[in-house]
């Protein structure tokens, strides 16, 4: 992988730039602001920005996370199977109730208890189970898939490991739920919410400068105060490099016809207190009707994202978004989300690089995560 640098003075022409010496196909891996000693080095004297990117060797693989964001990464088309329909997810709670014991049989879907019993061995002959629970399923999910697998294709597993594990792929690939497409018209304002400190902002900034960067869409940012004061003096930095308008007050999303994308920042809230999240729904209700993501950690221990997920259930979440992702390895507790809430998957995240990895979570690259060629 050869990483080419690129100097610009605006988004349009940093995209010009890309595109022509390396192709639609370019994955871009950082973004950042230049010095203005740098600027000047190079005979700038506008203020400019530097780009990292790269031409993928193999454009197929470029779609999964690795290390960069292609310029077509991300889409409003459904991440998951087509021939799958979801329901929309606005306004409904997830259905986590808090672990406790139970005394065997097995776990209705949503109940996040663990049986008081040893591991799963596969469920009958099935072998797949211990597996899946090695890579972060809970005993119950891990449970569905083997009754998923049993329904498909009987009692007996085929003779290979290699053909149970693929047999093991396609049942979650059914029992994924791909997230709904996103609204064509741009007046509702996407705001991310969520506890302090798992990466809003970053979400963010890197939705937004592939937005203006690779797509070309005009974009408007509030960075609002909450119960506490915002103090993401990043964004504006970013927002300042892109050329994007920056609010301190909301105004409204613009009446135009065809509108602008909107995205809203506004500080994590204390999740454990009723209080802090009282105040978030009132401030989320007087945005009129934005499509809320629920930013998690996914490198938190599975027990606190659950408790997570709850203290937000209030709220009208549309859809999740995982990030920190670099800094965990089983990924197989994303599917515990996917099989034991009503909300769907959007976004995986990982890094701390602008647009650095931002893609569509799927089944295929969570599975390939959890179990690497």
């Amino acid at each position: 992988m050869e990483l080419v640098t690129f100097i610009a003075e605006s988004a349009a022409d940093a995209a010009q730039q890309v595109r022509e010496r390396l192709g639609p196909s370019a994955v871009v891996v950082n973004i950042r602001p230049l010095p203005a000693t740098k600027a000047k080095w190079f005979g700038r004297r506008k203020p400019t920005f530097e780009i990292l990117a790269y031409r993928p060797e193999d454009t197929a693989s470029s779609r999964e996370m690795v290390g960069g964001t292609r310029l077509d990464a991300v889409s409003d088309a459904p991440a998951g199977p087509e021939s799958r329909e979801s329901e929309p997810t606005r306004g409904i709670a997830p259905e986590v109730p808090e672990p406790e014991p139970v005394s065997g049989g097995d776990a209705p879907r949503g109940d996040w208890a663990t049986p008081q019993s040893e591991p799963l061995s596969g469920g009958g002959s099935w072998k797949v189970g211990r597996l899946l629970e090695a890579s972060g399923f809970l005993p119950a999910n891990a449970q569905r898939v083997i009754d998923e697998l049993r329904r498909v294709h009987g009692e007996t597993p085929p003779e290979t490991w290699g053909e149970e594990l693929e047999l093991a792929r396609t049942a979650l690939m059914r029992l994924w739920r791909p997230a709904p497409r996103l609204p064509d018209e741009m007046r509702r304002p996407h705001l991310f919410v969520g506890p302090a400190g798992v990466g809003k902002t970053t979400c963010l900034c890197k939705w937004l400068t592939q937005s203006v960067l690779l797509d070309g869409k005009p974009v408007r940012v509030w960075r609002l105060d909450g119960s506490t004061a915002n103090a993401a003096e990043s964004l504006s930095v970013y927002c300042e490099i892109l050329g994007v308008p920056l609010e301190r007050r909301w105004s409204g999303m613009p009446s135009t016809e065809g509108g602008e994308m909107g995205f809203i920042d506004i500080p994590g809230v204390d999740w454990r207190l009723a209080r802090p999240l009282g105040e978030l729904k009132q401030q989320v209700e007087g945005f009129g009707s934005p499509i809320v993501h629920l930013v998690l950690n996914g490198a938190y221990d599975l027990p606190l994202l659950l408790k997570q997920v709850r203290a937000f259930a209030g709220l009208p979440i549309a859809d999740l978004v995982v990030t920190h992702l670099d800094e965990e390895t089983r990924w197989g507790k994303l599917w515990n989300l996917v099989l034991g809430t009503n909300y769907t998957l959007r976004f995986l995240s990982a890094g701390q690089n602008i647009p650095g990895e931002f893609v569509c979570a799927s089944p295929e690259a969570i599975f390939l995560r959890q179990f690497p060629a």
